[in-house]
């Protein structure tokens, strides 16, 4: 007799497709999740290496760093600028993240610069991309010497860094200090000391990982991108090569102290709304409902308005490191009042970060 072959049935070769299906779609979710959380300690030594690039500044300096001057105050250094991309005798012009390449084991970066070499201190892993800004440099072009370079994913706290051209009242308007083409010691600085805070270092937030639109991850630099619905909005990252008092590349939580535009004669005492605790300015009267919103902690997604804003990648929620050097999560969605009062040093609040 002849032998019968054995096979599957074609309902047995479904129920067994049907299987591995469930399993990858099991496994997949478990997958991410363990990349997600390895992005998150490596993002967490990020920012420690950060913070700590901070304090050991401070302690050569004799205060925290904070993010120079439009064009690096370049007339005040000597021209031509088209020859002078960033450089240590400019470097008190230049931003934070510039001033701190020696105190991140990148020497060599902020004596030779250039711009083609990403600093890995700066980038989430959470997010894909180069680390550079997607404008080549072009000595023949000055504009670049500004758009070009590293790109970061981590953001100063501007209420505790500021620039070199912090808020300045000038009769009944405000501006910012008519001697920043000065000698550095003419500016108008913070110059805060770490110990200095009253709101205690471990309380006040030093660094965090910046909110982005998911749609800049591939085109990181400045300018603007394009919406789903076909608008354009702001991508907020310049690179670290845009120093200045307004740029929201290497800062988030810009307030009235620190961008004189933001600061106004407001009639109310209302905090977070007419006042950010501890500011010597308040809230510019058009900018009183909706900018204290711009202090969210949130999710990238796509088309986001990441003015002024915090965020991550992360489902989670944000990184930041605290002035003390330890590193803390903060939910996405966290009250702004939260927000607001764990970015200001000297404000005086109570408050929890859960």
């Amino acid at each position: 007799m002849r032998r019968r072959r054995s096979a599957f049935t074609l309902i047995e070769l479904l129920v067994v497709i049907a299987i591995i299906a469930i399993l990858i779609g099991l496994l997949l979710p478990a997958v991410q999740k363990i990349r997600e959380a390895a992005n998150r300690i490596k993002s967490t030594n990020n920012l420690k290496q950060l913070a700590l690039g901070m304090h050991n500044y401070q302690d050569t300096n004799g205060s925290l760093p904070h993010n120079g001057t439009w064009e690096y105050t370049w007339w005040a250094f000597g021209p031509p600028w088209v020859a002078n991309p960033p450089r240590p005798a400019m470097a008190e012009g230049c931003t934070w993240a510039y001033k701190i390449l020696p105190f991140i084991e990148q020497d060599n970066l902020y004596n030779n610069f250039s711009y083609t070499v990403p600093v890995n201190a700066f980038r989430d892993p959470g997010r894909p991309g180069s680390g550079l800004s997607a404008v080549p440099y072009n000595s023949a072009n000055p504009a670049t010497i500004r758009t070009a370079g590293q790109v970061t994913d981590y953001a100063a706290n501007a209420l505790v860094i500021g620039s070199g051209l912090n808020t300045v009242q000038s009769g009944s308007s405000y501006n910012f200090s008519p001697n920043w083409t000065g000698p550095p010691n003419t500016w108008q600085l913070f110059n805060r000391r770490i110990e200095t805070m009253s709101d205690g270092s471990s309380n006040t937030i030093l660094l965090g990982i910046k909110a982005l639109a998911t749609q800049v991850y591939g085109n990181r630099g400045p300018g603007q991108f394009t919406m789903s619905n076909g608008a354009m909005r702001d991508k907020n990252d310049d690179p670290i090569t845009e120093a200045g008092p307004s740029n929201m590349g290497i800062m988030r939580a810009l307030g009235p102290d620190t961008t004189w535009y933001m600061a106004g004669d407001n009639p109310g005492n209302t905090p977070f709304f007419d006042v950010i605790p501890g500011s010597n300015y308040k809230v510019q009267t058009g900018w009183r409902d909706w900018f204290r919103f711009t202090f969210e902690c949130v999710r990238d997604a796509r088309d986001l308005d990441s003015f002024n804003r915090w965020g991550s990648p992360y489902s989670g929620g944000g990184l930041f490191a605290m002035t003390d050097g330890s590193v803390r999560s903060i939910k996405h969605g966290t009250a702004v009042e939260t927000m607001i009062s764990a970015l200001t040093p000297n404000g005086g609040e109570v408050f929890t970060i859960n």
